[in-house]
């Protein structure tokens, strides 16, 4: 068992997911979209365009306009979310070193990484139980929810239950051996998991996540980019000039103007 959760269930959860996630996208991509979706006012050029999904995706603007409590915690769970990946990403890289790198001592830059990832689990953690009330008590949010939206915030809170866990006093997790193991799956030459269980049921959960994500509402981070952008690209100009191409990847096919006189091509 420890062998097919160590040595080959990664490689089926990381295969799942690139190709669940690229088949998804593309399909988005490949929908036409047949009228003009922009919402004014739009910015005219691309780096407007950038910024305007940048402040959406950062600040999370349109749902501070509408409803700030939720705001508030969808806010900081995304926000403890991406510290939490990044804190995994750079800390197991650098063994908890990184902040060497802008002149702390090693054992100061241990102390900070270790506080800055117990914080971020407990915020994402409340965060996540807040969300899962708010479901339970809100009525009409409960009117709307269905299965998927609890198993969503379920499998991301066990995530964080059990690796929070982890970081326990009297809770040693030989890291080392850990950036060795997931070092080692990266360059496709796998070994064994370390026999730590804490840590076997926290890897085991992101792998069964990593699997499940892609057939998720998760995935509406993607979404979200393909959304925003179709709501913020320029405008179509009529009549539109011969030879101008479709206004974007989102746009449907050209339909013929029935004045000759005009482009053979009008964008949808």
């Amino acid at each position: 068992m420890l062998y097919f959760v160590g040595q080959v269930l990664p490689y089926i959860a990381g295969a799942i997911f690139l190709i669940g996630v690229t088949y998804r996208v593309a399909g988005w991509l490949k929908v036409p979209v047949p009228f003009q979706l922009t919402l004014f006012p739009a910015p005219t050029d691309g780096a407007g365009r950038v910024a305007a999904v940048g402040t959406e995706l950062l600040l999370f603007k349109s749902l501070y306009k509408n409803d700030k409590n939720l705001w508030l915690w969808a806010w900081l769970l995304h926000v403890s979310l991406a510290m939490v990946i990044g804190g995994h990403i750079v800390g197991i890289y650098f063994l908890m070193n990184q902040f060497t790198l802008i002149g702390l001592s090693s054992s100061a830059s241990q102390a900070t990484s270790a506080f800055l990832g117990t914080v971020s689990g407990i915020i994402l953690m409340v965060a996540l139980i807040v969300l899962f009330y708010r479901r339970l008590a809100n009525p009409e949010v409960k009117k709307l929810s269905d299965p998927a939206d609890y198993i969503d915030l379920l499998f991301v809170l066990v995530i964080a239950l059990t690796g929070n866990h982890m970081r326990l006093p009297g809770v040693h997790v030989d890291l080392p051996a850990v950036k060795a193991f997931i070092g080692n799956l990266l360059t496709l030459s796998p070994t064994p998991i370390p026999n730590d269980p804490i840590f076997i049921a926290h890897f085991t959960t992101v792998m069964l996540f990593m699997i499940y994500f892609p057939f998720s509402k998760m995935l509406h981070f993607a979404g979200f980019l393909v959304n925003r952008a179709m709501l913020v690209e320029a405008a179509p100009v009529y009549p539109t000039p011969a030879g101008t191409p479709l206004r974007s990847d989102f746009a449907g096919t050209k339909q013929p103007v029935a004045d000759s006189g005009q482009a053979k091509g009008v964008q949808a």
